[in-house]
């Protein structure tokens, strides 16, 4: 907590912010994750993590979110894998292959601020 907190408000109430308001007060650090994604994260879920924030702040009071960080978190790797072999008219014949990437946890940081107008 970096201020006190304000009667709880309605999500759809909290707006985002990525260049700090003229004038605000801040309430608390908070953080939501975006999901675990193979490579390529996907825009809905980052959609998800700002939702979440959006109802962090709110439960705080908070009208606003103003963006920190956005960063991504390798949480390990993912490979694939298959192979087979058989026989036909000219012998035994196989065959394999993989592909594999990390795995990431895109993470997003704010502070839930209280927007004066």
């Amino acid at each position: 907590m970096l201020g006190p907190a304000r009667p709880a408000i309605s999500p759809a109430a909290v707006r985002i912010y990525q260049v700090p308001p003229r004038h605000f007060e801040q309430i608390a650090i908070i953080n939501s994750s975006a999901g675990t994604t193979w490579i390529f994260p996907n825009h809905d879920s980052l959609n998800e993590a700002f939702a979440e924030l959006r109802s962090q702040a709110a439960a705080l009071g908070a009208n606003g979110v103003l963006l920190q960080e956005v960063y991504d978190q390798p949480v390990g790797g993912l490979s694939v894998g298959g192979g087979g072999f058989g026989y036909g008219h000219h012998g035994f014949y196989g065959g394999g292959g993989s592909v594999g990437g990390p795995l990431i946890n895109r993470r997003v940081q704010a502070i839930a601020i209280y927007v004066r107008r």
